[in-house]
């Protein structure tokens, strides 16, 4: 294989290094779930006794995935997705290669006594097969539901889409799995992954959200996903909804195109094609901070104000300061909406431990004392802040103002946005006008955020 390795792979497939041990008596190697290969072992086959001038595999998975390893002997891999293909010479017994669903598979050229060992992610199943390859080659979009196998190939997605955010990781969508009864799902075509959809089921109202958790979680795409590829795959997500789900309503929250670092309206136009109506428009205050609009008056007035008072702003961290700032929020939402935090600290914690470039705490102080802070939900081209808040003392000292200058003027200036969330109540019915005046201060202008529905 060591001559190979140059070689491009299949989008998903990877060469698997195990663990490797040897001295006078022989070697030994071994593999374990999710530490060495990204699915649970479901099933474990190998073939033996094959001879040289047969061929073995012939098919692709819809849903399984696959590691590959030569136990004696050697073989070579002719592995396809439809676009990109590979030869492979499989020589090594401490080294597999995986692929994932939608690969072409064939191995050929074995050499004698030659045994090929194999970990699949699903248990055998007939239909999981796709066994013609002109038909492989052509077919049309086919929706696969995500399952835990699928979290690799599902994060290297989200990092290479052109919509993506790390609010779709995986290990972000799944910190309340328990809240949500999860059927993203997943689109081929000709065996190459097309897009993906974070959806959950509301089974009592036999709806499909995209998705419920989150802010936004429309489909996530790649920069080669067109509009007719967009339509193709809503056709094809409907029928599975319709056919695996018995659903009749589909709600879905388009990717705001502020996240998007190339146009991605695709799926707006198949909406439309589609009958969807607009359900709830929020507004969003954004500050495009390659053409910043000048503070107003009054923003200006109360950062003098701050900077007199001698506040201060820093970096918190995920200690004490989070549990000061927490408390202020807390008890502001408490007593201005009767309302409380959506997250728990406990898990803003956890979701700052799994993403601690992306969440991050500022905190206004005067002296060592927090009066004001906000979350923000970093994704490299926008900087959104989360929970913002100030305390009596930080609202009378225009801690806010200083705050959102020093994240605008130097910790995120050279994002292309900075997001100050929606100002909207009952759905997106109701304008709170003081906030949204005060967030337009800071030369904000707006972004709707829609939520879309579909019936079938």
């Amino acid at each position: 294989m060591s001559q190979d390795n140059n070689i491009k792979l299949p989008y998903g497939c990877r060469i698997i290094d195990f663990p490797r041990f040897e001295d006078d008596r022989g070697a030994l190697s071994f593999v374990e779930s999710v530490n060495h290969i990204p699915f649970h072992i479901e099933r474990v086959f190998w073939m033996y006794g094959m001879p040289g001038d047969k061929t073995r595999g012939g098919h692709s998975h819809i849903e399984c995935s696959q590691v590959l390893i030569p136990v004696t002997g050697s073989f070579r891999l002719l592995i396809d997705d439809g676009t990109d293909k590979a030869d492979i010479l499989m020589d090594s017994a401490s080294r597999g290669i995986l692929l994932p669903p939608g690969i072409w598979c064939e191995l050929r050229d074995f050499a004698p006594n030659s045994s090929v060992m194999v970990l699949t992610s699903h248990i055998f199943r007939t239909e999981d097969y796709v066994l013609d390859h002109p038909e492989y080659s052509t077919n049309d979009v086919v929706a696969v539901q995500y399952e835990p196998a699928h979290r690799e190939i599902w994060n290297r997605f989200v990092k290479s889409s052109k919509n993506g955010t790390f609010l779709f990781d995986r290990e972000y969508m799944d910190y309340h799995s328990d809240r949500f009864t999860d059927c993203s799902l997943m689109f081929y075509k000709k065996g190459a992954l097309l897009a993906l959809l974070p959806a959950n089921w509301l089974k009592d109202e036999n709806t499909v959200q995209s998705h419920g958790g989150l802010t936004y979680g429309g489909l996530i795409t790649g920069a080669n996903f067109t509009a007719e590829n967009a339509l193709e795959v809503f056709r094809c997500a409907i029928d599975w909804m319709k056919k695996n789900l018995g659903a009749v309503r589909w709600i879905y929250k388009p990717v705001p195109r502020i996240y998007s670092s190339l146009p991605a309206d695709e799926d707006l136009y198949a909406l439309s094609q589609n009958g969807a109506t607009i359900k709830k428009r929020e507004i969003s205050s954004i500050v495009d901070l390659t053409k910043r609009i000048p503070l107003s008056t009054l923003r200006k007035r109360g950062f003098k104000k701050a900077t007199k008072s001698g506040l201060s702003i820093v970096e918190g961290n995920f200690d004490s300061d989070i549990e000061v700032y927490w408390n202020i929020l807390t008890e502001l939402l408490k007593e201005k909406y009767g309302s409380h935090p959506v997250h728990t600290l406990d898990e803003i914690r956890l979701l700052q431990s799994r993403f601690p470039e992306n969440i991050r705490l500022f905190v206004a102080k005067d002296g060592q004392e927090i009066v004001a802070g906000t979350l923000v939900y970093d994704t490299g081209t926008v900087a959104k802040t989360q929970y913002i808040a100030s305390s009596a003392q930080g609202r009378a000292s225009g801690a806010l103002d200083m705050l959102f200058s020093t994240l605008m003027d130097d910790v995120f200036k050279s994002r292309h946005y900075m997001d100050y969330g929606t100002s909207t109540l009952m759905g997106g019915s109701n304008l709170n006008e003081g906030l949204i005046s005060q967030k337009e201060g800071f030369g904000a202008r707006a972004v709707v955020y829609d939520t879309y529905e579909l019936l079938f």
